[in-house]
């Protein structure tokens, strides 16, 4: 296995700007579902003791929505509070796909925090830039952390929250760590769509009409590329805006054969260009696969254990 770790802000030289040639095919699998887990493949659907299923009402949505969360082991007969990561799913999925996908309930086990794994739909976790109806946002940031932090245990302060996710959820946790930066001490991305909002992600020349339609409505949530509301939905130019000393933590992880490496190294490129600290892991061979996101959570999660906020003195 190949690893290539870019960390800090220092010149690096140019890497390669070319995708394998089979990435247009895997962009169409990726945003179908079809590059995950077939449902024969998925293991069984029975959640660990720590994972739990809430629902709680979304005035941004007006609607009953779902969360899935990770305690700590000892939560019930402890009076201790924790920390909070958020973490997001990818484009098709939704709130129990980390938990049945990986082992990230026996990960967790091992740290003394929260995680939060709320239903994003296809939603981008945007406010979208074409249906007033779907503020997927304003759910996260004006419901769902006020909820969490209203009805369990938390540290309710910015050193003691964290975002991270995979794929629409690594673009979800960029776009949000960075735009609320006051809300977050630290965001991770694995695999994340990080140009959809900047004009990266296209459908290939062979792409069907459905096909098709399937990117318009991708698209329909950002806005036209490099119109105002695109803009205020990509990263590339809301990190520009942070000060930086509300910058977060920022740590992304790409494999070296996903189609969306090439936005990726673009991403990096624009960080090392303002001198923004940052680290980012490019693992060979990877792709677009729960194997790399499985991995990838537990690095994340060490990261965090060494932050004031996310200190786990009582780990496992």
């Amino acid at each position: 296995m190949t690893q290539r770790t870019r960390t800090g802000i220092s010149h690096f030289s140019r890497l390669a700007r070319t995708l394998a040639p089979a990435a247009a095919i895997l962009v169409l699998l990726a945003l179908t579902g079809t590059a995950t887990l077939r449902a024969d493949d998925s293991p069984a659907r029975v959640e660990a003791q720590n994972v739990r299923t809430v629902s709680f009402f979304s005035q941004a949505l007006n609607e009953q929505r779902a969360f899935n969360l990770i305690v700590p082991l000892d939560y019930d007969t402890s009076t201790s509070r924790y920390p909070v990561l958020y973490l997001l799913h990818g484009y098709t999925g939704n709130n129990t796909d980390w938990t049945q996908q990986t082992n990230l309930s026996q990960y967790a086990a091992r740290y003394r925090l929260i995680i939060v794994m709320p239903d994003g739909s296809n939603g981008w976790y945007v406010n979208s830039a074409t249906d007033p109806k779907q503020k997927f946002e304003d759910t996260i940031v004006r419901d769902l952390i006020p909820y969490v932090e209203a009805h369990y245990r938390t540290i309710p302060l910015r050193r003691a929250r964290a975002i991270a996710g995979l794929s629409m959820g690594g673009y979800g946790a960029t776009f949000l760590g960075l735009k609320h930066a006051d809300l977050f001490c630290a965001l991770g991305s694995f695999s994340g769509a990080l140009g959809v909002a900047h004009g990266l992600l296209h459908p290939p020349p062979t792409a069907s009409e459905q096909e098709r339609k399937n990117f318009e409505e991708i698209h329909s949530h950002f806005g036209a590329a490099g119109s105002a509301a695109a803009q205020e939905r990509d990263p590339f130019e809301i990190v520009k805006k942070v000060p930086a000393a509300e910058m977060p933590l920022l740590y992304f992880a790409e494999g070296g054969e996903d189609f969306l490496i090439k936005s990726n190294r673009e991403f990096m490129d624009e960080l090392a260009s303002l001198k923004i600290p940052y680290e980012y892991r490019e693992v060979s061979p990877r792709e677009h696969t729960w194997d790399f996101w499985d991995e990838q959570i537990q690095v994340f999660l060490e990261k965090l254990a060494h932050l004031p906020g996310f200190e786990s003195r009582g780990r496992a």
